[in-house]
């Protein structure tokens, strides 16, 4: 689960707010900037103008600034949407989850998506609704996710994010339940779209007991302006699993070379049994 503070009153707990310029309008797209300097422990927010209505945003980090002692490593801690008379914007936050002061370049990558879902609504601080993504078995994609919140105004935007995602496979299918809370100050409403990125590499989780996790790391993640995106294609029905954390580090190797990783964390849920799953990583940009 994606870990988060809620409400507009815990941005000053997150570090400084910045803006970023709005992009074109185009299909996928991408961006990419330095966070500057940041201390180990300690976080920046940014947020996109107009974001456009439907596209689906994700964030790559190349980090920079590793030692032969001690890696650099970054992670998004938390993402939403939010939107107010005349344009929605995408919101992050970054945080150095590393042990030394380092910097890293951001790439905000989007993908356009299509369809509709019913819109919910919520009062603040809780959950809309969950939404399911269906696709059929074997599937071979993974997915990014759009929100798209209304009823804001400028004094109170509306806004929301994604509280959890979870995956099973049932009959044939494979299902990504997506659940969405209400962060913002005002009840008001959100639909959820989705967009295929097909997967490039794929691995098995292994066998994995209820409630239990594991890590791994994609080696040499290059170029250091990809963004990827990883999801999960349960082998068994009713075997329910989720991506826990995603982050990016930079490794300084014996031979003195530079290279960036990219670890995720994949969590089977309190299912019947053990059960494994396969790893799809695709790429946003």
């Amino acid at each position: 689960m994606r870990r988060f503070l809620r409400g507009l009153a815990a941005l000053c707990l997150l570090g400084t707010v910045f803006v970023l310029p709005s992009p074109a309008h185009a299909a996928a797209g991408q961006y990419t900037f330095n966070t500057g300097a940041m201390a180990a422990g300690s976080s920046r927010t940014w947020h996109w103008n107009n974001a456009g209505t439907g596209n689906a945003y994700q964030v790559g980090l190349s980090p920079q600034g590793a030692t032969a002692a001690a890696t650099c490593e970054f992670e998004v801690v938390r993402d939403w949407y939010a939107q107010l008379p005349g344009e929605i914007e995408y919101w992050f936050t970054v945080k150095n989850v590393g042990t030394i002061s380092c910097n890293a370049d951001v790439t905000l990558a989007w993908n356009t998506t299509s369809g509709s879902t019913p819109t919910l609504s919520a009062a603040p601080g809780e959950t809309a609704g969950t939404w399911y993504h269906y696709d059929p078995s074997p599937a071979t994609t993974a997915i990014s996710v759009a929100l798209i919140p209304s009823g804001g105004t400028a004094a109170n935007p509306c806004q929301y994010e994604i509280e959890r995602m979870q995956v099973v496979a049932s009959e044939g299918e494979r299902r990504h339940g997506i659940t969405v809370v209400n962060v913002g100050a005002i009840t008001c409403s959100v639909t959820v779209r989705v967009t295929p990125l097909a997967s490039s590499s794929s691995w098995s989780s292994g066998s994995m007991t209820p409630m239990s996790t594991k890590n791994w790391r994609w080696n040499n993640a290059n170029p250091l302006t990809a963004v990827h995106v990883v999801t999960l294609n349960p082998n068994q029905d009713a075997r329910y699993f989720s991506i826990e954390r995603t982050w990016y580090l930079q490794r300084i190797n014996t031979d003195g070379s530079a290279e960036r990783e990219f670890w995720l964390t994949v969590k089977h849920f309190n299912s019947p049994a053990n059960a494994t799953a396969q790893v799809l990583l695709a790429r946003a940009a």
